[in-house]
């Protein structure tokens, strides 16, 4: 039996076209007792956002069918940015100016070790969003 009681469960969004990256953060949150909506595509991701309205999301920012921070935006025009804690995790440096208008939770630069990213979740799941307070956090 489950440990986690269903209606505990927080539900976290993952998009990100690296398969096994996904599979293996999928892993990691379920075993921490979250619910885990998976994604390669950011299609699928915006279906994910309107109709199910995750409790935190882990983005990364080149998707091969549009731009992370489109997604971003989307949140924001969902009024989802103050509640729906935004992670990103991407290769490329943080962009100041998109980081002041996305307003994301944390940055984590890949490659990175999953506890920094299960360390973020769990913050994010933790408290509510801080309107532009952002942890940028280095890969390594």
């Amino acid at each position: 039996m489950d440990k986690h009681r269903e209606s505990d469960r927080k539900t976290v969004l993952v998009v990100d076209d690296d398969r096994l990256l996904v599979k293996t953060i999928e892993l990691c949150l379920k075993k921490r007792g979250h619910n885990v909506r998976a994604f390669q595509n950011g299609v699928d991701a915006v279906k994910c956002l309107v109709d199910e309205r995750p409790d935190v999301v882990v983005l990364d920012i080149r998707l091969p069918d549009c731009d992370g921070w489109f997604l971003a935006r989307l949140l924001d025009k969902l009024e989802l940015a103050d509640k729906v804690p935004l992670i990103v995790v991407s290769v490329l440096e943080p962009d100041r100016a998109v980081m002041a208008e996305a307003r994301p939770y944390a940055y984590i630069q890949k490659p990175f070790d999953m506890g920094q990213l299960m360390q973020a979740v769990e913050a994010g799941l933790a408290k509510q969003r801080e309107q532009g307070s952002t942890t940028c956090i280095a890969g390594g």
